[in-house]
């Protein structure tokens, strides 16, 4: 999770990157500046929005073998480290300074909210004009016109000063600001989105400049207004004011405000540019490796090894392990140290996996005889019947022989998946088994022995101390209860006939 965190705020950095750099030196000088504007603030969401989209790079791609692909979701899921990794810690830092900028965003609002209640407000063409005691450059906020109103000041000053301000409040420039200082938050370790922000601000001024002159304000008036404003204290860093953006840039600017600039083509290259950016950065494609046919091919060849073993050899490594099995378990219901009581449930584990796998080393030998052909004679389909039923046997007696719930519940999915095998063979070559249907005094008697069978482990569980033989007894004892229901039913069927 914070690997994928650290991974996307770097994709996002690289598309605001591209964004800016794509303005500093395509359209940065370009007169167009409401297309400047909108430019800027399109790609701002665009720069965190693209890195989510499921996209399939076609430049990147990640090989992998099939059998990895195959084991992927069964995998289990790593264990959690003892201590903080060290992406872990880069996310705390990075959250640590974006809750700082926000405060910070927050501490200026209420600073604003504090500066306009202790300080007398009028109305004026449909704003609020807040006149501050102290000495500060005229700025505005949404619809509030902050300034000090300097004895030395003039009229015609004032008027232009608000004429300026007024724009900022008509084109919501405070709402740009706003959502960039959001942007710088999630972003301040990214250099690019200070500048980022800056040109959005330096844009703003030059609306509002080209907006005053073509008002019919004095230009050099206007120029020389700007001189004396850039002398005193900057207070606000996210409000719009006439000390916002570098006084010799915007002189520059307003020398060629005369035309009111079109849409520059350039902007029009930033599309397939932002395309192949987010493909670039798309996840990578996955591609299965040449390689699994080499794997594919040992595969066989060890399965081919292991089909060289003997039926004898076979039988005896099964004596061996049942020997160890036996071995293994009467060592376990002597054992009191849990340690060891575990370690020994461990090695009985690796006992019926052992046995498991030499049981599924045999199918497909049986399978394979079974093909070699398809009408298949008495003798061959007795023997494929034999081995199969061993099969059976065996794991059954592996479930008998479960000693913890869990071994009990693998080894039940092991003779189901037994099951669904030995039924595809059977449909393959069109083997029907007829099950023999056992008698009424069968099922009677194997009623009576099931009752009796429980009650014996009724007073074993009245009796019994130790928890996990306790947990076993009730667990036989539930199992056994469903099996006399079974049978209780089928004495009914057959009464009912």
């Amino acid at each position: 999770m914070d690997t994928a965190m650290i991974d996307y705020l770097f994709k996002v950095a690289v598309f605001l990157g591209t964004a800016y750099y794509f303005y500093h030196y395509l359209l940065r000088n370009d007169v167009s500046f409401l297309a400047n504007r909108l430019f800027l603030l399109s790609m701002l969401p665009l720069s965190f929005l693209l890195p989510l989209a499921p996209l399939r790079s076609p430049f990147r791609s990640l090989t992998v073998s099939p059998a990895a692909l195959a084991a992927a979701p069964a995998m289990p899921a790593a264990a959690a480290p003892s201590g903080p990794s060290f992406a872990s810690i880069i996310v705390f830092l990075y959250w640590a300074g974006a809750a700082l900028l926000l405060l910070r965003i927050f501490f200026h609002l209420f600073h604003l909210y504090r500066l306009q209640r202790r300080n007398p407000r009028e109305r004026l063409r449909n704003v609020t004009l807040v006149r501050v005691a102290s000495p500060i450059p005229p700025f505005s906020f949404f619809n509030r016109i902050f300034l000090h109103a300097d004895k030395s000041c003039n009229a015609r000053e004032m008027e232009q000063i608000i004429s300026h301000e007024s724009v900022h409040i008509r084109q919501l420039h405070s709402l740009d600001i706003l959502v960039m200082e959001l942007a710088v938050a999630l972003q301040w370790f990214n250099p690019v989105a200070w500048l980022y922000r800056k040109a959005l601000k330096e844009t703003h001024e030059y609306l509002a400049d080209r907006e005053v002159i073509a008002q019919g304000f004095n230009a050099d008036g206007y120029r020389l207004l700007l001189f004396e404003q850039q002398f005193g204290a900057k207070l606000f860093e996210f409000a719009s004011h006439l000390k916002q953006s570098q006084i010799k840039r915007r002189m520059s600017m307003m020398k060629r405000m005369k035309n009111t600039g079109k849409v520059p083509y350039k902007i029009v290259l930033a599309l397939p540019l932002v395309a192949l950016l987010a493909l670039a950065l798309a996840q990578p494609r996955l591609v299965l490796a040449k390689a699994a046919v080499a794997d594919d091919q040992q595969q066989t060849v060890q399965k081919e090894e292991n089909k060289a073993m003997s039926e004898q050899e076979l039988k005896d490594l099964q004596l061996k392990l049942e020997a160890k099995e036996k071995d293994l378990k009467e060592k376990l219901s002597a054992a009191t140290d849990p340690e060891e009581k575990q370690k020994l449930k461990q090695a009985l584990e690796n006992i019926y996996k052992k046995r498991q796998y030499l049981m599924s080393e045999q199918e497909p030998a049986a399978k394979e005889e079974a093909k070699a052909d398809t009408q298949m004679d008495k003798e061959k389909r007795k023997e494929l019947m034999a081995k199969l039923e061993a099969k059976e046997k065996a794991l059954k007696e592996n479930y008998a022989g479960a000693e913890t719930p869990e071994a009990k519940e693998k080894a039940k999915q092991d003779l189901d998946t037994f099951y669904k095998k030995r039924q595809a063979i059977f449909d393959e070559y069109g083997i029907v088994k007829v099950k023999k249907q056992p008698s009424k005094e069968q099922l009677e008697k194997k009623l009576a022995s099931v009752q009796d069978m429980r009650l014996k482990l009724k007073q074993l569980i009245a009796e019994e101390k130790n928890e996990e033989k306790l947990k076993e007894h009730k667990l036989k004892f539930k199992e056994l209860g469903k099996f006399e229901e079974e049978l209780k039913l089928k004495l009914e069927e057959m009464s009912l006939k």
